[in-house]
């Protein structure tokens, strides 16, 4: 059990360490080609177990961790515990256009997070959490030189992405219903470089374009008996304001600089439904649903058309004896499953995504819920037709759960 002051060094800790993730997005949690459409690939990972359940969670409480996929969820965490939770996150992929085949290694953090209870009917956290990833390399595009009987070939590289700064806060209204509501801002930056060789000068393009701006919504769960809940969530409509600056350099000369302010990017309406319940005393299963109304924004990508998005989630949890001396008789197994009909249309080929995850709640101590959460996954992402990118990535995820018990008087002194 922490004393006052190493609490508080703990959470100047966690505020440094969210800024240094920050400023650490250039070493993006992604390799893949795809996000070079929109503002990157959607994060999603989570905190505590939901990413090895199919980053279900919708309607699941949170006695034991933070679950930040529901405000509302932040209600049922105990009084006098203070959660902390930091996650780490490595992929391998493997990419395969026609006869080309690339692989990448990329990893960061992916997630941080702390949270306590308010009042015996309340609960209150920050999450920090990357909101989208970007970090392509796309080589040898083939371009006409106008007014000129020549072609050039250019090489594509970005990086960044934003992150997604949320205050979460849940309240119980009796025993079995809870409300929660959340705040979001939205923030960071995507670098592109376009290098070129035309008539024989070197060419360089360089674009920072940064992206800011705030996003709300709501939750509740609903307990129909003590094995089954149900949960809902929304995540209103926003416009995220955007400016760029960018750098023409020509043989190493630098002919023009710019800064301007970009069209609003428009983020849609968002809906999610789960449910959560108890199987025979031993095992949990996480039912999710969500649709995100892209069509309803109006914009479209250089490239492709944003579609309505459904995205399905399945997780399988195995529940421990709760008195046992057997180590590996407490420890948490975790399955599950998600599907992404993709919010991105190249023609007429949606850009979908599966995934399968497995994990493992290690405990840390007998004294508190302290677990470190193990999840690997493995997913595909796109396909090998009409000119696009099949993608297989393997995948860790590290999140470490503490639990600290606060304003205790001590027994002894």
């Amino acid at each position: 059990m922490m004393n006052n002051k190493n609490r508080i060094l703990t959470i100047i800790y966690l505020i440094l360490l969210g800024y240094g993730q920050l400023n650490a997005q250039s070493e993006s949690l992604t390799s893949s080609p795809y996000s070079l459409y929109g503002l990157g690939l959607s994060n999603k990972m989570s905190t505590g177990k939901a990413n090895a359940l199919g980053h279900s969670g919708i309607a699941r409480f949170s006695t034991v961790d933070l679950n930040s996929l529901n405000p509302a969820s932040y209600a049922t965490i105990h009084s006098n515990s203070f959660f902390y939770d930091i996650g780490l996150k490595g992929q391998y992929a493997s990419y395969n256009e026609n006869n080309y085949k690339k692989n990448e290694l990329t990893g960061n953090f992916s997630s941080l997070a702390f949270g306590f209870s308010v009042t015996k009917n309340s609960g209150i956290g920050l999450t920090l959490l990357p909101y989208t990833s970007i970090g392509y390399s796309i080589t040898g595009i083939e371009s006409d030189v106008e007014g000129y009987d020549a072609k050039f070939l250019s090489d594509f590289n970005g990086s960044g992405g934003l992150n997604n700064l949320k205050l979460n806060y849940g309240y119980s209204i009796g025993k079995a219903l809870r409300l929660g509501v959340f705040g979001s801002f939205l923030f960071g930056n995507i670098e592109q470089t376009e290098s070129s060789t035309i008539l024989g000068s070197e060419m360089l393009i360089d674009e920072t374009n940064s992206y800011s701006g705030f996003r709300g919504g709501v939750g509740l769960q609903y307990d129909l008996t003590k094995n089954v809940s149900f949960g809902g969530i929304v995540s209103f409509p926003s416009n995220l304001n955007g400016k760029q600056s960018s750098e023409v350099t020509i043989s190493e000369t630098v002919i023009s600089s710019d800064d301007g302010k970009l069209k609003d990017y428009k983020l849609p309406l968002e809906i999610g439904f789960g449910t959560y319940f108890k199987v025979k005393e031993r095992f949990l299963v996480s039912l999710d649903y969500r649709k995100n109304f892209w069509t309803t924004t109006n914009q479209s990508d250089n490239i492709g058309d944003f579609v309505n998005q459904q995205i399905y989630n399945v997780g399988l949890e195995y529940i421990p004896l709760k008195k046992t001396l057997s180590y590996f008789s407490k420890i948490n197994y975790r399955a599950g499953f998600s599907y992404d009909d993709g919010n991105l249309r190249i023609g007429d080929t949606r850009i979908s995504n599966y995934e399968f995850n497995l994990g493992l709640g290690l405990p840390l101590s007998e004294m508190n819920n302290s677990v470190l959460n193990i999840t690997y996954s493995y997913g595909k992402l796109g396909q090998v037709s009409n000119n696009l990118i099949k993608e297989n990535y393997h995948s860790i995820g590290v999140n470490l759960s503490l639990e600290d018990i606060w304003f205790v008087k001590r027994k002894i002194n």
